[in-house]
C-alpha cells in the first residue's frame, strides 16, 4: 500500500519521485512528467532528431541536454555525445 501511494505521489508531483540521471550526460535531474504531461513535450524536436535520440537512448534526457539537441541537431554541437 506504502509503494502504492508513491506512485501516485510521483506521478501528481515531480518533487516526489527519486532523482534520474541523464543518459546523454549524467546529470541528476527529476522527472517533470506528470498526470498532466511532461516539460520535455515544450521542447521542439525535429521528427529525425527525435528518431536519432529514441535510438541511441533507452531512458530519459535531462532538460539541458533536450534544450542542446533541439538547438544542434542529435550532435547538440557536443562530439562526445
Amino acid at each position: 500500500m506504502r509503494r502504492t501511494l508513491k506512485t501516485i505521489a510521483a506521478l501528481v508531483s515531480p518533487s516526489a519521485r527519486e532523482p534520474s540521471a541523464c543518459e546523454s550526460c549524467g546529470a541528476e535531474f527529476a522527472c517533470g512528467a506528470t498526470l498532466a504531461g511532461c516539460w520535455c513535450s515544450e521542447i521542439k524536436l525535429s521528427e529525425e532528431t527525435r528518431a536519432e535520440l529514441r535510438a541511441r537512448f533507452q531512458r530519459c534526457l535531462c532538460r539541458t541536454c533536450l534544450e542542446r539537441f533541439a538547438a544542434g541537431g542529435i550532435n547538440g554541437g557536443d562530439e562526445d555525445i
